[in-house]
């Protein structure tokens, strides 16, 4: 939450450009972000809200396994998503492009709550913030 309410993070697939945001499922109340997953053998579907710092997710087809590490890809290209980093949990941290500009950062584990955003340029973080106060969210 910020001083004018929730961020709302819209986000795309940086392979193949397109939108990962799924109007047809919703999470806390939005659109969710789909990806698709394999956990352990299994491969599925991950919902996660679009809502900045909520942890509220869906499993479609998947396990919610405590502790377990996920392989995200995207649900149109089937591409993996690329590893930014490794986490303090020692997981993979992915990361999906912003629609807005920047990127958001994800651990691939479930349960862990490291996560954020990095901007390049400075003017798409104003107008990210700019964006949630025009769709009335304040």
């Amino acid at each position: 939450m910020t001083a004018t309410g929730p961020v709302k993070i819209l986000v795309k697939c940086p392979n193949c450009s397109k939108s990962l945001m799924n109007s047809q499922i919703q999470v806390d109340d939005l659109p969710s972000i789909e990806l698709q997953a394999k956990v352990g053998k299994k491969v599925g579907h991950i919902y996660l809200s679009q809502i900045y710092g909520s942890y509220e997710k869906l499993f479609e087809n998947v396990d919610d396994i405590p502790g377990s590490v996920a392989e995200f890809s995207c649900p149109h290209c089937d591409n993996p998503f690329p590893v930014h980093q490794i986490c303090d949990c020692k997981a993979p941290m992915i990361g999906f492009n912003l629609e807005l500009g920047g990127i958001i950062k994800i651990c691939t584990r479930n349960g862990c709550k490291n996560h954020f955003v990095e901007f390049e340029n400075a003017n798409d973080a104003f107008l990210l913030f700019q964006s949630q106060h025009k769709s009335g969210l304040d």
